[in-house]
């Protein structure tokens, strides 16, 4: 193999995965403006036979006794995107109110979270 094909063979699976990751994001933009944001926030958050973590306290609770938190609250312009939605069990919900004291660092891991999520869909979409 000359190093024209081994350029052209780098150029095809670089584009194969730009489509895939824009498959991806097609797939989260959609989501984006889905009204329900407590549906949204458990799809984007992982989940163990039905047991989530707080994000907070880092207990463990069934669905129904966690709350969706915006990390930037709404009162404060924070949106309903995947990004600014974490999963918190009621009590530390409760606690929090509309503090901005831990938005930085919530943001950050979030972000981290939802990396390593796209990293395994697309990892996934290359498998199939």
């Amino acid at each position: 193999m000359g190093f024209f094909d081994s350029f052209m063979k780098g150029l095809n699976g670089m584009q194969e995965n730009r489509e895939n990751k824009e498959i991806i994001d097609l797939y989260h933009d959609s989501c984006e403006y889905d009204g329900d944001y407590r549906k949204k926030a458990f799809e984007n958050s992982q989940s163990n036979h039905g047991w989530y973590t707080c994000a907070k306290c880092g207990r463990k609770f069934r669905k129904e006794d966690m709350d969706v938190d915006h990390i930037v609250p709404q009162s404060r312009g924070g949106d309903n995107s995947r990004y600014n939605l974490q999963l918190l069990c009621k009590h530390c919900n409760r606690s929090k109110q509309a503090s901005m004291k831990d938005t930085e660092r919530d943001l950050a891991r979030r972000q981290q979270e939802l990396k390593k999520q796209d990293k395994e869909d697309m990892d996934f979409l290359k498998h199939i």
